[in-house]
C-alpha cells in the first residue's frame, strides 16, 4: 500500500513537472518572460524536491550498506510516523540489520562456545595456515611447549625434528606417533591431524595426545590385577599345603618317638595316614607348577606368523575337528558363513587357537544343558567392511562382575582352570593387528567376536 502510494507520489511529481515545461515553452513563446521566470522557479523546485526524496532513500540504503560493509551494526533508522515510503523503508532496514545482529550474536557465542572446548579438553590443539603461522594453539599444547616459542612452524624444528617433520608433512596419513621433549624426561604423543580449508585458505589442525600417562596408568592396572589373581591363586595352592605340611611333621615326629621308647613300627594304616596329606600336597605343587608354565607362556608367546588365511576355510576345519566332540556332549555345533572369500593377515596357527579357546570355554559351560547350541559365524562388519568372526552360544551369560575381569590373566570362575584360556586369546589378536570382544547377558548367552 504504502508502496502504491509512492509510485503514485513520483508519477504526480513527474507528470507536473512534464505539465509546467509544456506550459514554460508556451510562455515563452508568448514571450511572457515575467511568468516564464515564475514557471521556471516552479519547475525546479519540484525537481529539487524530487532530488530531495530521492537523495534521503538513497542516504538510508547507503547507510544500512556501509553497517554491513565495516561490520558497523550499531546503526539505527528513525521512523517519523509520517506513513510513507521512507519509513517503510527505515523499518524494513531496521529490521535487517537486528537479524544481522542476532546473527553474530549467536555465532559468537558459538565460536566462544567451541574455542572454550578446546582450550580444555586434554589433548593439545595446533593450527597452521598455509605460511606456516601457527593461528591457533589451546592451553594443552601451550603446556606442553611450556618456555619454547611456538608461534611458527619452522620453531618447532628446534623443539622436535620428528614432530617438525610430522607437521610438514603432505602425506595423507591421519595419525602418528613420536616423542617431544617433557619437563623431566621424553613424551611419547599420538598426533592427529585433519586438513580443513576455510575462507579458501588450507588449513592443517594437529591434535597431541599424551599416550605416556595413560599407557603407564593402563599397566598399573594391569599389574595390580594380575597380582590380585596370582595372590588368589598362590594362597589357595599354598593354604592346604602348609596345614597339611605341619599334620604330617606332627604325625612323623608322634612315630618316631614311639618308635624310640617302644619299638612299635608304624601300622599300615598310619603310613596310609600319611601317604593322603602328601598326594595333596602334590597335587598342589603340580597345580603351582601348571601355573607357573601357563604364566612363561603368557610371557614368552611366539611371534606372529602373518600370512593370508580365508577366514571361511578356517573355520570350517575347526568346525570339522570340534562337531563330533560336541554331539558327543549334547551340544550341537553350526557352522555359518554370510560372506565368502573373506581374507585376514593373520596367522592361521594362532587365530586357530583363539577360536579353540573359546569354544572349550562354551562346551564347558554348555555341557549337560538341554538345547545347548554354539554357532561359529563367518562375516563382514557393516561399517568397516572388515572380516570378523563370532563365536555365540546360548548359555547362561555372564555376570557383570566377571565381564570387566573375563580377559584378566590367571582370572577364572571355575574350578580347576587357569584362567589363561581368554587372556591369551585376547594378546594373540593383538598381536595379530586384531581385537577381541565379549557381547553377553544373564540368561541370554555370549557372543565372542573376532575382528581383523
Amino acid at each position: 500500500m504504502v508502496y502504491k502510494q509512492f509510485r503514485l507520489q513520483v508519477s504526480l511529481r513527474v507528470f507536473l513537472i512534464v505539465l509546467s515545461a509544456i506550459i514554460l515553452g508556451f510562455f515563452i513563446q508568448k514571450e511572457l518572460f515575467a511568468t516564464s521566470v515564475f514557471v521556471f522557479g516552479l519547475i525546479w523546485y519540484q525537481v529539487w524536491l524530487l532530488i530531495q526524496k530521492l537523495n534521503s532513500i538513497a542516504f538510508d540504503m547507503k547507510k544500512f550498506l556501509d553497517s554491513i560493509n565495516y561490520d558497523d551494526l550499531t546503526q539505527t533508522f528513525t521512523v517519523n510516523g509520517s506513513g510513507e515510503i521512507q519509513d517503510e523503508l527505515n523499518i524494513s532496514l531496521q529490521k535487517t540489520l537486528d537479524r544481522f545482529r542476532e546473527i553474530r550474536t549467536e555465532r559468537e557465542s558459538d565460536l566462544m562456545f567451541y574455542k572454550s572446548i578446546a582450550q580444555h579438553v586434554d589433548t593439545g590443539v595446533l593450527a597452521f595456515n598455509t605460511k606456516g603461522k601457527v593461528i591457533f594453539s589451546n592451553m594443552v599444547t601451550k603446556r606442553l611447549f611450556s618456555g619454547i616459542k611456538s608461534s611458527h612452524l619452522e620453531d618447532f624444528k628446534v623443539i622436535s625434528e620428528e614432530l617438525y617433520d610430522i607437521f610438514k608433512s603432505e602425506e595423507e596419513k591421519e595419525t602418528y606417533y613420536c616423542t617431544i621433549p617433557g619437563v623431566y624426561a621424553t613424551e611419547r604423543v599420538i598426533v592427529q591431524k585433519i586438513i580443513l580449508y576455510v575462507k579458501g585458505e588450507v588449513i592443517k589442525v594437529f591434535s597431541i595426545m599424551r599416550v605416556q600417562e595413560e599407557v603407564e596408568k593402563v599397566e598399573i592396572q594391569a599389574w595390580e590385577s594380575l597380582i590380585t589373581v596370582l595372590t588368589h591363586e598362590i594362597m589357595n595352592a599354598m593354604a592346604p599345603v602348609s596345614s597339611l605340611s605341619d599334620t604330617v611333621k606332627s604325625e612323623l615326629e608322634y612315630l618316631k618317638s614311639n618308635y624310640e621308647e617302644k619299638g612299635d613300627a608304624p601300622t599300615l594304616e598310619e603310613i596310609t595316614d600319611l601317604i593322603e596329606p602328601m598326594q595333596t600336597i602334590t597335587q598342589r605343587t603340580n597345580s603351582m607348577s601348571a601355573l607357573v608354565e601357563d604364566f612363561r607362556v603368557m610371557a614368552h608367546l611366539r611371534d606372529s606368523q602373518l600370512q593370508h588365511i580365508n577366514v571361511s576355510e578356517l573355520c570350517k576345519e575347526i568346525y570339522d575337528q570340534q562337531v563330533l566332540v560336541c554331539e558327543q556332549k549334547g551340544i550341537s555345533l553350526k557352522f555359518q558363513v554370510q560372506q565368502d572369500g573373506l581374507l585376514v593377515t593373520a596367522d592361521p596357527h594362532q587365530i586357530k587357537v583363539v577360536i579353540e579357546n573359546i569354544l572349550k570355554n562354551a562346551v564347558e559351560e554348555l555341557e549337560g544343558t538341554e538345547g545347548a547350541e554354539v554357532i561359529i559365524r563367518c562375516t563382514q562388519d557393516d561399517i568397516k567392511n572388515k572380516p570378523i568372526i563370532r563365536i555365540i552360544d546360548n548359555g547362561s551369560g555372564i555376570d557383570t562382575d566377571a565381564q570387566q575381569r573375563i580377559f584378566v590373566p590367571f582370572f577364572t570362575t571355575k574350578k580347576g582352570h587357569t584362567g589363561i584360556g581368554l587372556s591369551l586369546a585376547r594378546q594373540i589378536m593383538r598381536r595379530n593387528h586384531g581385537r577381541l570382544t565379549l557381547k553377553t547377558s544373564i540368561d541370554a548367552g555370549s557372543e565372542f567376536t573376532l575382528r581383523f
